[in-house]
């Protein structure tokens, strides 16, 4: 069963305040027989189950998973990574937000494992669009916490790759190379598709990314 998923483009949420509650209400706006899921993300490695949660509900966490296809699940990201997963093997989909402390503590990782012990196993994962290595400067502190692979130094600036960092964790998880897609497109160098935090401080708005449900309604690019 084919699940759909989509990176919205910020014309989704223009206008609209950066908050779990704002972006629930302009989905529920727009598509007002969904079943929808967002989160109260806090950067944490805390992943919920979708079927546990009360209506309108959101929880404090950076993961979700649902058996029920018709659940649209989603996160916000502005320069963060939408990683979106689904099982082939079995009725799962799950949404994650990864910055480098999520990815730090594992949660890609872990919500792979998660979905493991539930059943499945055939998992497929889509990468969305977040702050490149052109653009992610970041200090020793990331690169200390990480230790990752991905990073390049140029005059002295140290440069990170979340998008490999992803990929590698999903690899370590028991992901198939070939399952795992990424769209490479940075949110900082991108101001007319993508809000970016690192690019407009404070004031950003908030990119969606959204699986499950309708979410191929919703404007923006279908994920691989």
């Amino acid at each position: 069963m084919r699940i759909n998923r989509v990176f919205c483009t910020r014309s989704l949420t223009r206008n609209v305040e950066p908050t779990a509650y704002a972006a629930l209400a302009r989905l529920e706006s727009l598509l007002p027989d969904a079943r929808i899921c967002c989160l109260d993300q806090i950067h944490s490695a805390r992943i919920v189950i979708a079927e546990d949660l009360l209506p309108g509900e959101l929880p404090q966490a950076d993961g979700i998973i649902s058996t029920d296809p018709d659940k649209l699940l989603c996160v916000r990201t502005a320069d963060c990574l939408p990683v979106l997963a689904w099982a082939q093997d079995t009725l799962m989909h799950a949404a994650i937000h990864a910055g480098w402390r999520g990815l730090a503590k594992k949660i890609i990782f872990k919500g792979i494992k998660m979905m493991q012990s539930q059943g499945a196993h055939s998992i497929r994962i889509s990468i969305g669009p977040a702050i490149g290595p052109c653009c992610y400067e970041v200090q020793r502190d990331v690169i200390d916490a990480l230790a990752p692979s991905s990073f390049h130094i140029e005059e002295d600036s140290i440069y990170l790759d979340l998008w490999q960092e992803a990929f590698k964790q999903s690899i370590e998880a028991g992901v198939q190379k070939d399952n795992i897609k990424i769209k490479r497109l940075c949110t900082s160098c991108n101001p007319d598709k993508f809000f970016s935090y690192r690019r407009d401080g404070n004031s950003t708005g908030r990119n969606i990314s959204a699986i499950g449900g309708d979410s191929w309604l919703l404007p923006g690019l279908q994920a691989p």
